[in-house]
């Protein structure tokens, strides 16, 4: 007998042992009490919702909803599976599905503030402001002390135009926290939207105080000096923004524009480029890139890049 034919007999044991050892758990689950059964049905759906968690830590999305949801059909009103799987759905954002799960945990417990949470995030991505203030106003009125809500809150306030109430639940959020910059970045971008520049740069200047290499910040900055016709300010903020991260492609596109009107084209072209390296969806690059290169004289790069403006935007209206 050679060591292929031995090894093959050892394989088919252990199978054979395999399937032994499968067919007598089975036994003795169908055997056991309705008790049992369920203790049975219980592990095997903690199992399943573990095994989802990790999926979706390592971006397995697919794998982890499918896991997760065979988890729910062992133990249906499990909380902590609902929620993981809404989470999944939210990264991929699946917001009709998203919204379904975090309403059933809402039915099995009214007073669960991380679903309520969770539910105005969703309708923030999906601009759905009014929907938002609902539940996250849930949130904080079930949990006084789930500080990130009122940020949000804040925000969607001010995405109605209800500036005073976003300012009032902003200023909030920085009695929470009196040293965490994006707080005051926020409050000073809503001063921003309702017109009080002063008010904007003072909120901005605490929050630099706390971090000078707040990105957000020195966005925002950046464009408030555009706004107010400031160009080699806010050139000056869109650099200190790009310092912090070079893939940033609003501030590159936004540093493309600003080098565009100085006239210094070759910094224009150089934005731009890197603007679309970070975001090749932001078509209107192709079309300011053409611009700069009919300005240096340089036709047939500019209709190289109208053409594949036009190329671009055909596409899209396609959709």
């Amino acid at each position: 007998m050679n060591f292929i034919t031995i090894s093959r007999l050892v394989v088919s044991r252990n199978l054979i042992l395999l399937i032994l050892a499968g067919t007598l758990q089975c036994s003795m689950v169908y055997a056991s009490s309705g008790k049992d059964k369920t203790f049975s049905h219980v592990n095997l759906a903690r199992e399943l919702y573990l095994q989802g968690v990790e999926y979706a830590k390592y971006g397995m999305h697919d794998e982890a909803i499918e896991l997760f949801k065979k988890s729910l059909a062992s133990d249906p009103d499990n909380i902590d599976t609902c929620i993981s799987l809404g989470d999944v759905y939210i990264e991929k954002r699946m917001d009709a599905e998203a919204i379904e799960i975090f309403q059933k945990v809402i039915k099995i417990n009214p007073n669960q503030p991380e679903a309520s949470f969770k539910l105005g995030t969703v309708y923030f991505d999906m601009e759905g402001y009014e929907s938002a203030i609902q539940y996250l106003m849930k949130t904080i009125e079930m949990n006084p002390d789930y500080k990130v809500a009122y940020s949000l809150l804040g925000i969607s306030y001010a995405k109605i135009g209800k500036y005073d109430q976003a300012i009032g639940i902003l200023k909030k959020r920085i009695e929470q926290d009196p040293n965490l910059a994006i707080a005051y970045s926020n409050l000073g971008l809503v001063y921003t939207m309702k017109g009080m520049n002063k008010e904007a740069l003072a909120e901005y200047n605490k929050a630099l105080e706390i971090n000078p290499y707040h990105e957000e910040t020195l966005f925002n900055i950046a464009v408030l000096y555009e706004n107010m016709g400031k160009i080699d300010e806010a050139t000056t903020y869109y650099n200190k923004t790009v310092e912090c991260d070079s893939s940033n492609a609003n501030a590159q596109y936004r540093l493309g524009i600003n080098y565009f009107k100085k006239e210094q084209y070759d910094e224009a072209i150089n934005a731009f480029e890197i603007s679309l390296m970070a975001n090749p969806g932001n078509i209107e690059a192709y079309n300011d890139l053409g611009k700069v290169y009919k300005a240096k004289g340089m036709e047939e790069e500019a209709k190289n890049f109208f053409s594949l403006y036009n190329k671009q935007l055909k596409s899209l209206q396609k959709k």
